[in-house]
């Protein structure tokens, strides 16, 4: 059983991971940029590098050699022995889809910390709200056993009321940095980015 266990506790981390990994994913594959430039070079990838010419042409007489004259159609074929242009074309598009997806990547990763830290300080306001809520339950109970006087009620309130006010701004802030990362990423498939963000920095 001992040597199943260091699997085991893997499994809270890797399943923590999945929606950052399909995140990756999606971006990769549905980033404008990089899906236009994957275009590009499938495009290339799949080009021939070697023409062919049909020509037709038509005989009015015939030869010793055949009968009456009719249409002749011929297939010539160009194919160069040491033009590499097509090679070094290819090679271009990937290397320019390679570099364009690397920025992309690191570009969106650092996105990504920033919604974590985001998240972080959603949660820092979520428990500074709970707590002045706590506070104030424990003023009243003081007031209404006549340990505290009423009037000391009115800054707890306060703190209350400021805390909700930070919490619901941290929580705003979040929501549209995550719509703005998932348009800007995700192309046409960004609402579902944005769920996977969602998911990824929500509290686990």
């Amino acid at each position: 059983m001992r040597r199943f266990l260091p699997a085991l506790l893997l499994l809270p981390v890797l399943a923590a991971a999945a929606p950052l990994d399909d995140a990756v994913a999606l971006v990769l594959e549905a980033h404008p940029v990089l899906a236009a430039e994957r275009a590009v070079l499938e495009a290339q990838t799949h080009q021939r590098d070697w023409n062919a010419d049909v020509t037709l042409s038509w005989t009015q007489q015939g030869t010793e050699f055949g009968g009456a004259g009719g249409p002749n159609a011929g297939i010539r074929l160009r194919i160069p022995l040491f033009d590499r242009s097509h090679e070094i074309k290819a090679a271009t598009a990937r290397s320019a889809w390679q570099n364009s997806r690397d920025t992309v990547l690191r570009s969106f990763l650092a996105e990504v910390e920033k919604l974590t830290e985001q998240a972080a300080e959603v949660r820092a306001t979520d428990a500074m709200r709970a707590f002045h809520k706590d506070l104030l339950e424990y003023r009243k109970k003081q007031v209404d056993e006549g340990l505290a006087e009423a009037n000391t009620l009115w800054d707890v309130a306060a703190n209350v009321q400021q805390a909700e006010h930070e919490y619901r701004k941290a929580r705003t802030k979040l929501e549209a940095m995550l719509e703005s990362v998932a348009r800007q990423y995700g192309g046409e498939q960004w609402k579902t980015l944005q769920a996977l963000l969602a998911e990824h920095v929500k509290p686990k």
